[in-house]
C-alpha cells in the first residue's frame, strides 16, 4: 500500500508540472511578450525581497556571523539585481536571442535525462522505455533548430518555444499516466 502511495503521489506531482508546462506554453502562445515581461518583473520583486531581507538580517546577526555569511554584500547585490529586473526588464526582452541559446541548452540537457530515464527503463525491462525516448529526440531536435537560427524573428521563437513545451509536456503527462 505505501508503494502505492509513493507510486501515485510521483505520477501527481509529474503530471501537475506538465500542466503547469502547458499552462506556460499556452501563455507564451497568447502574449509572448506580456508574459515574459511579468516573469522577469515577478523575479525581480522575488530577488528584491530577498535581498532586502539579507541585508536587514545582515544588521540583526552576530557580527561574525554576517561577515562569515557575506549577509550585506548578498542583500545588496539581490537588491540591485532585483530592481533592474523590476526597471529594465526591455533590456532583456532586447538580448532574447541569447536567453533562446540558453534555452536550447537547457532543452538538451533534458533530452540527456529522457535518454538516462530511458536506459534505466531498458536496463529494468520496464515497459513504455520509448516514451522519454520520444520526449528527448523532440527536446534534442527542437534545441538543433534553436541553435540553428537563435537571431531570427522572435515571434517564430517564441510559437516555436510555447509549442515545443506543450508538446513536450503531453508526451511527458502520456508517459506519467501510463506508468
Amino acid at each position: 500500500m505505501e508503494k502505492l502511495k509513493k507510486v501515485f503521489a510521483g505520477r501527481v506531482g509529474g503530471i501537475v508540472l506538465c500542466v503547469l508546462q502547458i499552462v506556460v506554453g499556452v501563455l507564451l502562445l497568447i502574449d509572448p511578450v506580456g508574459f515574459t515581461s511579468g516573469i522577469i518583473i515577478g523575479a525581480g520583486a522575488v530577488l528584491t525581497m530577498v535581498g532586502v531581507f539579507h541585508a536587514v538580517r545582515y544588521f540583526m546577526v552576530q557580527p561574525e556571523t554576517g561577515r562569515q555569511a557575506q549577509l550585506l554584500f548578498k542583500g545588496i547585490t539581490l537588491t540591485l539585481a532585483g530592481v533592474t529586473c523590476m526597471t529594465q526588464y526591455g533590456w532583456f526582452l532586447t538580448a532574447f536571442p541569447l536567453l533562446t541559446v540558453v534555452y536550447a541548452g537547457w532543452m538538451l540537457i533534458l533530452a540527456a535525462m529522457k535518454v538516462q530515464q530511458m536506459a534505466d527503463m531498458l536496463r529494468t525491462k520496464s515497459g513504455r522505455w520509448y516514451l522519454p525516448a520520444i520526449a528527448a529526440a523532440l527536446a534534442a531536435v527542437l534545441a538543433a533548430v534553436i541553435l540553428i537560427n537563435p537571431f531570427g524573428a522572435a515571434a517564430a521563437v517564441w510559437t516555436f518555444v510555447a509549442i515545443s513545451l506543450i508538446a513536450e509536456a503531453i508526451v511527458e503527462m502520456i508517459g506519467a499516466i501510463l506508468k
